[in-house]
Parts: C-alpha cells; sequence; structure tokens
C-alpha cells in the first residue's frame, strides 16, 4: 500500500521494525561464549575412530548454542537452566576424556572445544 500523502504518517523508510527492537539485550555470561562450529585450525588424530550416539547428541546440542551438564540440573542456576541440556555422566566422562568438552565454571556445565566441533564435522556414527 502506497502512502497517499494524507493526514497520516508516511510508513519509516526501510524495513519494519523488529518486535523487540527497543528491549535491553539480555545479560551474557562474563566467560567467552562457546564456540558453535570448527574453526579449522584443529588438526591432528582423533582419539576415536566413531562417536556413540549419545555424545554425537551431546556435541549437537553443544553446537546449537545450549551447553550441557552431567547426570542432571542439579547446581546449575535457575537462570541459566533453560540453556542447559542434561547428559548420562558416562556420556560426559568420556567426551571430557577425549578433551571434546570442557568445564565452563565450577557448576558443573560444560561447553564444546573446537577438537569435539571438529570431531562431530568429521566422525561417523556409529
Amino acid at each position: 500500500m502506497a502512502w497517499d500523502g494524507g493526514m497520516s504518517t508516511p510508513p519509516p523508510p526501510g524495513p519494519p521494525a523488529h518486535r523487540d527492537a527497543g528491549r535491553p539485550a539480555p545479560a551474557q555470561c562474563s566467560s567467552s561464549p562457546a564456540p558453535t562450529r570448527w574453526s579449522g585450525t584443529d588438526t591432528g588424530p582423533l582419539p576415536v575412530p566413531v562417536l556413540r550416539p549419545l555424545q554425537r547428541a551431546a556435541l549437537s546440542t553443544l553446537r546449537a548454542g545450549h551447553r550441557i551438564a552431567k547426570g542432571g540440573l542439579r547446581g546449575v542456576d535457575a537462570a541459566d537452566a533453560q540453556q542447559v541440556v542434561a547428559f548420562p555422566t558416562p556420556t560426559v566422562h568420556a567426551l571430557l576424556r577425549y578433551g571434546f568438552i570442557e568445564e565452563e565454571d565450577t557448576s558443573g556445565v560444560y561447553r564444546a572445544t573446537d577438537h569435539g566441533l571438529r570431531a562431530l564435522a568429521v566422525l561417523p556414527a556409529s
């Protein structure tokens, strides 16, 4: 619909404003954000020939921007709980042992390493 020059004000030029444009940005963690893509710089042998299904699911969750916890969400702040997905303790321990994840802080929340994102990109599923 074109503006006809009448008594109403014309629409602002450009794309319409997003409904959240005036809201303040949500608070960010003080730690560095978890990477979501393999940088391409991690090279060398990977410690396993394939990823187990739960290992792949955990790394995919991390790549999607969430974080993981082992066993449950005990000890995770309520504000962070919606961004954290719990995985079985053995799965998290294996990913730690392989260097695919690292502990974000003392709350028991983990984030992906570049090595883990590379494993997700190049290793087949079992």
